[in-house]
């Protein structure tokens, strides 16, 4: 019987079937991800509107503070839904890893011994493909936003500070600080777009190297 045709998009879809251990934290969660939405969503609205619409108006008052509290309740829920329930100690993280450990090495093996099934050929031209790749990746996320990866949260941060630095009453932000805050937003979100991807071609090699292992040794035994 013929191997089926080994491709990306069946290994993306192998990797995503994987379940996730309760405690990992290397994905945000989804109430976390909406909240974060509504809050910047609310943020850009309020923005706009108090820049387009007249400040002595009732109405520009209304919008804009509604804005303001969806954008509080927003990001103050989804920093609240990241923060342990317990507090974290050396010993429950480390005993949380290891049972992370644990709980994704069956998976792990499965998905190794899933590559190994299909031809040695396959698994080396996906090997030196990714390997590529990762290499023009490397090169090329640095181009598109520099470190700012590396910042963590402070570019939101500092769009909230620009928001909010000499605000009054009603807010009247310039055209430059919107344009400010919108930049540092997409430059942020852009780049963790990017490092999503890197990771998971990353994962991709990890994998097709350990299946190439794997075969490898696998025909030096059967030589024996």
């Amino acid at each position: 019987m013929e191997s089926p045709k080994l491709t990306f998009t069946a290994l993306d879809a192998k990797i995503e079937a994987m379940p996730e251990h309760p405690s990992a934290s290397t994905v945000m969660p989804k109430k976390a991800r909406r909240c974060f939405t509504i809050g910047f969503i609310a943020a850009a609205v309020g923005l706009i509107a108090a820049k387009i619409m007249p400040s002595d108006h009732l109405s520009t008052v209304i919008v804009t503070l509604a804005c303001l509290i969806a954008e509080v309740i927003g990001l103050g829920l989804g920093a609240a839904s990241m923060l342990p329930r317990t507090w974290p100690t050396f010993t429950s993280e480390r005993r949380e890893a290891a049972e992370e450990l644990d709980f994704h090495l069956p998976y792990h093996q499965e998905l190794i011994h899933w590559l190994q099934s299909h031809p040695r050929d396959q698994l080396e031209t996906f090997s030196t493909y990714i390997g590529y790749r990762q290499e023009r990746m490397r090169e090329r996320l640095p181009m598109l936003t520099g470190g700012i990866e590396k910042l963590g949260a402070l570019p939101i941060l500092i769009a909230l500070y620009i928001q909010f630095k000499g605000a009054h009453w009603p807010p009247h932000p310039s055209w430059l600080e919107i344009f400010l805050i919108f930049a540092l937003v997409l430059g942020y979100w852009t780049s963790l777009l990017q490092i999503n991807v890197r990771f998971r071609l990353q994962t991709y090699d990890m994998l097709l190297k350990k299946a190439l292992t794997g075969t490898r040794r696998d025909s030096g035994e059967s030589a024996l």
